[in-house]
Order: C-alpha cells, then structure tokens, then sequence
C-alpha cells in the first residue's frame, strides 16, 4: 500500500530502527524503553508522556532523552499506548512528519480509529493492533474460525478480566476477538450484548455476549465461549505479564520501520 508521494524513507536492514515512545511514563511506556535499550535492532531516541515532570521520576537507565513535546524525526516509529484522547493530534503528527505509527491505546471510537489509520497511512507505514502479543493474535484468528465452522446454532459470549485500574471497558482485545468473530460470520458489533440486567427475554439468535470483569492486578484474561445443545467449546487466553504486550510492540515497531507508507496488522508481522 504505499504512498508514492510520501518522502518517507523506510530504515534498512542493517541499521537499528528509531523509536519513540509516546505514553512513556505509564507502565506500558516505562517497559517498553527498557527492553528497546536492550533490543540490537530498536534505537530509542525519546520518550514522550503528556504529564510534565513523570518521566525525570522514571529513573529509566536511558541515554535518549524524555521529552514532553513530540519530537520530529522523520523515518521513526512511534510506539503508542497512551489515552484515547491523544489519537487524533498523534496521527495527524505522524502523518505530517512521515513517521511510523505502531499504537495499542484502547478506548478510540471506530470512527476516529477507522480516520486516524486511513489518514496517517497516506505518508507513513500504521499498524494498530488492540493486543499485540502473539499468542492472543493466534486467538483472533482461531476464534474466527472456530465461528465460521459452528455457524449460528453455537451461542458466543466473551468474557474478559483486567486489573481494578482499568479505565475502559470492555477491553481492546475482547474487541479484537469480536471484530474477528464478526467478520467471519457477517455480523457486526450491532450484535454485541454488553451484559444483561433484567427482564431480557431470551437469548437472540446470533448475538454475542460480551462481559467485563474489573479485580486486583489481573494483567489480561480472555475467554470465548461456543455452546450449543449437548457440548461447549472454550478459548481462553491469560496473560502472566506484560512483557508479552512489550515484545510484541517491539517486534511490530522493528517490522513497521523498514516498510513502505500503508496499514498493517499484527498478522503481517507475524506472517499468520
């Protein structure tokens, strides 16, 4: 998908690709410099956190600095998990500048998502991903599958638990799996029953349920119900730490730094 009037010139093979991480004093942020300090094909060269004065307190064994304004570095890529609200300004930036966009933050409207992606892929390479480990990325595509085998005679819920910190819900990668079970079976998030309180009446052919679970430290876990009369299938996906969310942004970052400007996913890095 490549923008021929972009002047992005994607880093070659040899050389270690520039980052930036933007969020860099949440805990996602503070992780991800400190194993890209130890990653031969990553170079940080700043951190960027909308609260001033977060980052000095970091104490990040880091030689690049940390900064609080976004930086201009055409050819780098920027690794995002901040808050919703940043989405448009950062990828009006990474479009204007040429840089790459490689982002996690959950909680965006399709819409704004859908805009910011389709924007910022005219001049830069984008890859947005709700989950970035693999592990989870291999569910999204079993879990489609799965759904187009069994057909509407299985009801699907999908339940997901996260640490009592978490401030959206349901979960970016409960999304995910959605997103995927619906696009295998020509169904949309129209479909999507969020919980059920009341007199609710039966079940409706075809819906799926989706339920959030807010408790302690819970890092990520994830299970897709299929159940019809007589036997029930479960997916299900715990995440011990978040390295795995780490070395995944990682890896895309590595990946979306020596491509043309376009949108990417998850499975392209992963070759699934």
């Amino acid at each position: 998908m490549a923008n021929t009037t972009s002047n992005r010139m994607p880093t070659t093979s040899n050389q270690p690709v520039p980052i930036i991480v933007h969020g860099a004093a949440g805990r996602m942020g503070a992780r991800i410099i400190s194993l890209a300090m130890e990653d031969a094909n990553l170079r940080v060269i700043a951190g960027v956190d909308k609260v001033v004065g977060r980052l000095r307190d970091l104490n990040i064994p880091c030689d690049a600095p940390l900064l609080v304004e976004m930086p201009i570095e055409p050819g780098a890529v920027v690794i995002d998990f901040s808050n919703h609200g940043s989405w448009k300004g950062l990828t009006a930036h990474c479009a204007k500048h040429g840089m790459g966009l490689v982002s996690g933050t959950t909680g965006i409207s399709p819409m704004d998502l859908e805009e910011g992606i389709s924007s910022a892929a005219k001049h830069a390479p984008v890859l947005y991903a709700p989950n970035m480990s693999v592990g989870v990325n291999v569910v999204f595509r079993v879990a489609a599958q799965i759904a187009r085998t069994l057909g509407l005679d299985y009801d699907i819920e999908v339940v997901e638990a996260h640490h009592n910190q978490k401030v959206d819900a349901p979960s970016g990668t409960a999304f995910g799996i959605t997103d995927a079970i619906c696009a295998a079976t020509h169904r949309s998030r129209t479909d999507l029953k969020h919980g059920r309180m009341g007199q609710t009446g039966a079940r409706t052919k075809g819906e799926i349920g989706v339920h959030a679970l807010r408790m302690g430290d819970v890092v990520g876990d994830h299970t897709v119900y299929f159940v019809g009369n007589g036997e029930r299938i479960m997916l299900s996906h715990v995440a011990h730490s978040r390295d795995i969310f780490v070395k995944g942004a990682l890896r895309a970052a590595a990946f979306i730094g020596r491509q043309k400007p376009g949108r990417y996913t998850m499975e392209n890095v992963l070759g699934l």
